[in-house]
């Protein structure tokens, strides 16, 4: 007899070879309605020794989602109702179990945590390429340093830019001595020459 819990020991095509109709999901389902199938699971988990095992199991660290994923998936197999059905259920189900672990004192964990795949950092990607593929590494090595020196360069000559466009704005001297007193270069002029004038 094949073992019906290992995933793998079964050949492809094995339930297609089998009698229709002799397994619980492939009857008419017992609830179509998921109101009545939420009232007959929370009338199960209401139970003593049901309500212990969830909170025990929440205490250890298993999600909602792990617990009321396997709820729904059990009630479709035992044919309690049909997959669009244990679908429908599975919000409701997750309150209830939220409620029932904070009510006894604690807040359960809700979401399966997703693994986050390690990425290769630059210093790992070059000392890798510098072993496996030293000429590409000496290519893309002379690339970047040329990137720095263009970097370095265009940063210089807008430093010069701007500093020339300050000594412009500022003007000389007189410029300035003239816009303090609020008169023209010209009349300055004047009045140093009839100064000089008038001493001789």
């Amino acid at each position: 007899m094949l073992d019906k819990i290992k995933a793998m020991s079964a050949p492809p095509g094995h339930s297609l070879t089998g009698e229709p109709g002799k397994w619980a999901w492939e009857q008419p389902p017992r609830f179509s309605d998921p109101n009545d199938a939420i009232d007959f699971i929370t009338e199960k988990l209401d139970r003593t020794i049901p309500q212990r095992d969830m909170l025990r199991m929440m205490t250890a660290g298993i999600t909602i989602e792990e617990i009321v994923n396997q709820i729904s998936f059990k009630g479709f197999m035992q044919g309690t109702f049909n997959p669009d059905v244990a679908e429908l259920i599975k919000p409701a189900l997750a309150m209830y179990l939220l409620k029932l672990s904070i009510d006894n004192g604690f807040t359960p964990r809700l979401f399966i945590e997703e693994e986050q795949e390690p990425q290769v950092s630059d210093e790992t990607f070059f000392s890798i390429m510098k072993q496996r593929n030293p000429e590409m590494f000496k290519v893309m090595n002379e690339q970047i340093n040329e990137e720095a020196r263009l970097e370095e360069e265009f940063a210089m000559k807008k430093a010069e830019t701007m500093i020339e466009g300050v000594d412009d704005d500022e003007g000389g001297f007189l410029n300035v001595q003239d816009e303090e007193q609020g008169v023209d270069s010209d009349d300055s002029w004047s009045f140093i020459i009839r100064s000089l004038c008038s001493i001789h």
